[in-house]
């Protein structure tokens, strides 16, 4: 690994908890930053939101990470605003320093904090707030690296850890964000050429690989006779707001 890659600097896991699966409209009920330096886990920051009155948490998030209104105000949760705003600046000032911010399928977690900003009474997003990249997304990596899906079909992060040794408890906002960056780390040994990208090429490179994984399987379902994706889904890191102000 060249002495100089990025994995000896600075990285940042980033993993929110949500009230459903719908990046469009459901909220952060908890978010965790990871930080690492030198592959070693610096820091854990954590933090607890209380969903909007029109937004209850479903069962089944509920069953996956055992939040509920009632053990967020135990744990001391702010209000939703509050700490949309607190995700939004952590991400501009990691944008700042360059930091890469490291997580498993991050459209997911970024389109949601840029829509739940857009609900805010100043219409942000996350461009506006300052959030410009770099990004590292595990799953993205993974998909272009290792392409025998017929033997690892299944890329969820449970997945990922257990394929690449990782062991951090799952299913909290910190435990997976912390996964993030270790499988990150794991991936950079497995894959040389990985480690020797610099970090603005693995941020551009990985747009392709996301883009040419949605072409593949937008081809495959319209082979089976069904839907191809939306053409919005080879966005990456963070699906664009078809109305931006």
């Amino acid at each position: 690994m060249p002495a100089a890659s990025w994995t000896a600097g600075r990285l940042v896991g980033f993993d929110l908890e949500t009230t459903g699966l719908d990046r469009e409209h459901d909220e952060p009920v908890a978010y965790a930053f990871a930080t690492f330096t030198d592959g070693v886990r610096s820091s854990l920051e954590e933090g607890w939101l209380l969903p909007t009155s029109g937004r209850s948490i479903s069962e089944g998030a509920a069953r996956v990470h055992g939040l509920t209104e009632e053990r967020l105000a135990q744990l001391g949760a702010t209000r939703h605003e509050e700490g949309i705003e607190a995700i939004a600046s952590r991400l501009a000032e990691e944008s700042a320093r360059g930091t890469p911010i490291v997580g498993a399928n991050l459209p997911y977690d970024l389109t949601m904090v840029d829509r739940c900003l857009g609900r805010l009474a100043s219409m942000s997003s996350l461009e506006r707030s300052g959030w410009h990249g770099p990004a590292l997304d595990v799953l993205v990596i993974d998909r272009a690296l290792d392409t025998d899906f017929s033997a690892r079909p299944v890329r969820k992060l449970e997945a990922l850890c257990e394929h690449y040794g990782v062991t951090s408890a799952l299913h909290t906002a910190g435990g997976d964000a912390t996964a993030a960056v270790e499988i990150l780390l794991a991936q950079a040994d497995r894959f040389p050429s990985l480690a020797a990208l610099t970090l603005d090429e693995a941020y551009e490179r990985q747009r392709v690989w996301h883009a040419e994984w949605c072409d593949a399987l937008s081809a495959r379902r319209v082979a089976q006779g069904r839907s191809g994706l939306e053409p919005s889904e080879r966005e990456w890191p963070l699906h664009v707001r078809a109305t931006l102000w």
